[in-house]
């Protein structure tokens, strides 16, 4: 039996909250004036590939033993499914009538019907999608289905193929190789290292016991490596890239927290528990939310605050209304499938014994 993860699991709230941070200076110095000065050239927080490495990690953890079963596949790709695309339809769908014609919160590109359908199918396309934060689930459902090759039969030559993936994302990373094709960039981008690197994680903690004192010092770094990744993008202390630093931090990071969680009972709050179930909804819905109160209050009082009080306001906001659509939306919908799934697989096992479920 699997053991539950809890310190990973509190993890997945490090995505929004370190996008949201981002987000929020992003909104302040558009609506009200001033950001925080240590940001100003900041334009990405990694949390996103954080979320990137915790994929592969995850996907690597619950299903290894299941690689080489074709059989699995349709089982994973509609769980996959499930956790994603309905929810996302509905927020997508709820939002598009404000940010083409209401708010001003997108672009005319949003109104064009490629742009619509793209962004709805989160297939890969020039144009970012409706949901600006759904550029990552764009990466994050291609993920998916190159992971869903570890389960066809021959399991050298979809190994090999990930190979073969993984080393001309690397040349194409370095800049080695270039193209000026959007799609053949989006095939082999250094992204993909890093959902890769998350699956070597994966394999690293169930293969080897890391001393407690080392993952601890793992987690500390880790957490440390993301605000000084800001600074030394925003002074230019070291010459390293951020996607880099932030990718190095998520690995270390990653690896911390596992072995702790794999060595000992972590027991968390509540709440903790409830904001990593939710970091989805919260993640999906806080750029909307965040340009909404902006739209509202850009002009108020509110503007007079400081900066670390309207940051609050946006973020705390952000977090109630993501989990108010998790409570409400998005866990009855997934519960309400994977019953369905589960009723299927129920059915599938009686017309077929060989069929586990």
């Amino acid at each position: 039996m699997r053991k539950q993860l809890n310190l990973i699991q509190f993890s997945r709230v490090i995505v929004p909250l370190f996008v949201m941070l981002l987000h929020a200076d992003a909104f302040m110095v558009n609506y009200f004036g001033n950001g925080f000065p240590f940001l100003l050239n900041v334009q990405k927080s990694g949390g996103v590939y954080y979320f990137f490495a915790l994929s592969g990690f995850m996907m690597y953890y619950l299903y290894h033993k299941d690689f080489g079963n074709p059989r699995i596949i349709s089982k994973f790709l509609y769980g996959r499914w499930i956790r994603i695309y309905p929810f996302y339809w509905i927020l997508t769908l709820s939002v598009l009538p404000f940010t083409s014609i209401l708010l001003g919160l997108g672009t005319g590109q949003n109104k064009e019907m490629g742009t619509i359908i793209t962004s709805l199918l989160l297939m890969p396309y020039e144009i970012e999608p409706i949901l600006p934060p759904a550029w990552s689930l764009v990466y994050t459902v291609f993920y998916y289905l190159m992971f869903s090759l570890l389960f066809l039969t021959h399991r050298l030559f979809s190994k090999a193929l990930l190979f073969v993936w993984g080393f001309f994302s690397l040349l194409f990373g370095l800049q080695i190789l270039s193209s000026s094709v959007f799609i053949v960039n989006f095939l082999f981008n250094f992204n993909n290292l890093i959902f890769l690197s998350g699956i070597i994680c994966g394999y690293m903690v169930t293969q080897f016991r890391f001393p407690t004192s080392l993952s601890v010092l793992s987690v500390i770094f880790g957490i440390l490596g993301f605000p000084l990744s800001w600074l030394n993008t925003q002074y230019g202390y070291v010459n390293i890239d951020l996607q880099y630093s932030t990718t190095f931090s998520s690995i270390i990071l990653i690896l911390g927290f596992a072995s702790i969680d794999l060595q000992k009972e972590i027991k968390l709050p509540r709440l903790a528990h409830f904001l990593g179930n939710a970091s989805f909804s919260i993640y999906l819905t806080q750029f909307s939310c965040m340009s909404l109160i902006s739209n509202l209050f850009g002009s108020s009082p509110i503007r007079e605050l400081p900066n670390i009080l309207l940051a609050s306001i946006l973020i705390l906001s952000s977090i109630i209304i993501g989990s108010m659509f998790h409570v409400l939306i998005e866990k009855p919908i997934h519960s309400a499938l994977k019953k369905l799934q589960a009723k299927r697989q129920l059915m599938t096992s009686q017309l077929d014994p060989q069929v586990k479920g």
